[in-house]
């Protein structure tokens, strides 16, 4: 089998691969790829090769790399195999080379992986103001000029540690959605409270 087919072979097998993983019908996934379910069958049983177009529409779908679709690599995020471990001795002890090596492999898993808006820019938010509090502490110190900043180191850091607060409880809040509360039968008055202080939270500080 020459390099051509056996590349093609790879594409097609991934592509079925990732479509039962989700567990949606070929007619569905074809209907949000914007093609036939011919043609879809056809690209999954590797009859017809398809343009490179297609293939950036399937990574976004799935969530993967265009390599790890093509079969030219096994990580489906973009991050290498081992990629968060250290070889004994490859690396300094705390290095802030290392430190700024990590965050880049972070944060190039979560913008392979994550295709939602709305949680890339939840976790931009908690780097962005992490990174401008440790600023503000680098100012105090002499590292930064003062004059960067227009808010006072304090009021700066305060605002900057409630900020990061509120994006925790974000987080907090999209993993837990199962608490409902109690009956209806049972309500009282702090309940009512209760109620009260939890929309008005979750209204302005939780919900975008």
């Amino acid at each position: 089998m020459d390099a051509k087919k056996v590349k093609l072979s790879k594409f097609s097998s991934v592509l079925s691969q990732l479509r039962k993983e989700r567990g949606i019908s070929q007619k569905k996934a074809a209907t949000d790829l914007g093609i036939s379910q011919a043609l879809l069958s056809h690209y999954e049983k590797g009859i017809r090769e398809c343009g490179l177009d297609f293939v950036i529409k399937c990574s976004d779908y799935y969530g993967v790399t265009t390599d790890y679709l093509l079969g030219t690599s096994e990580s489906r995020n973009g991050v290498r195999q081992g990629g968060f471990a250290l070889e004994e001795g490859a690396f300094e002890s705390h290095s802030v080379g290392n430190l700024a090596a990590a965050t880049s492999l972070l944060l190039d898993s979560v913008s392979a992986s994550i295709k939602d808006p709305k949680a890339k820019k939840l976790i931009y938010d908690y780097y962005l103001l992490t990174i401008y509090r440790g600023a503000l502490t680098l100012a105090k110190t002499g590292v930064l000029p003062k004059e960067m900043f227009k808010l006072d180191y304090n009021v700066g850091r305060e605002l900057a540690s409630a900020a990061i607060a509120v994006e925790d409880a974000k987080f907090v809040f999209l993993e837990d959605k199962s608490r409902t509360g109690v009956d209806a039968a049972a309500r009282t008055a702090i309940n009512q409270l209760i109620e009260e202080a939890e929309e008005h939270i979750t209204e302005n500080f939780i919900i975008d």
